[in-house]
Formats: structure tokens, C-alpha cells, sequence
């Protein structure tokens, strides 16, 4: 694997984002070499426990993957 920097730093992790948006929840998927991470960005008077939003949705992206692979998809 190429290692990769910015501005001579070592990068281990980027996690792409916003700041500043109205909404109660925004969502980023980055994919990249069999790896999928996802960023949430929350305001927790309308999303009150964010972490358990992780879980479910890890839980369900991982269901659709085992559905995907079972099926013969890819």
C-alpha cells in the first residue's frame, strides 16, 4: 500500500466532512481498497443517542453485504 501525507505529515485516516450545515444529520460514505467508512454529523437535540445511530447503521450495512454475497452479486 502507497503511503500517503499532507504537507509532509503522515496520514493514517481522512474522514471527509462539513461544517456549518442547518440539517440535524449528515452522512458521509468514503470507500477506498475494500474499506468503507462513514462520518455522521449530528445535532443531538433531534438525534439524541448518535452513537446507537452508528451501530444500526453498521449493523444494516453489514446485513446488506452478507445479503449481496449470499445472492451471488459480486
Amino acid at each position: 500500500m502507497e503511503e500517503i501525507g499532507f504537507y509532509g505529515h503522515p496520514m493514517a485516516f481522512l474522514a471527509p466532512s462539513v461544517y456549518g450545515q442547518p440539517q440535524g444529520l449528515m452522512i458521509h460514505f468514503q470507500s477506498y481498497i475494500n474499506k468503507m467508512t462513514f462520518i455522521l454529523s449530528v445535532d443531538e437535540e433531534i438525534i439524541p443517542d448518535p452513537n446507537r445511530l452508528c451501530d444500526d447503521l453498521e449493523e444494516s450495512l453489514k446485513f446488506i453485504k452478507d445479503v449481496v454475497i449470499a445472492r451471488g452479486l459480486v
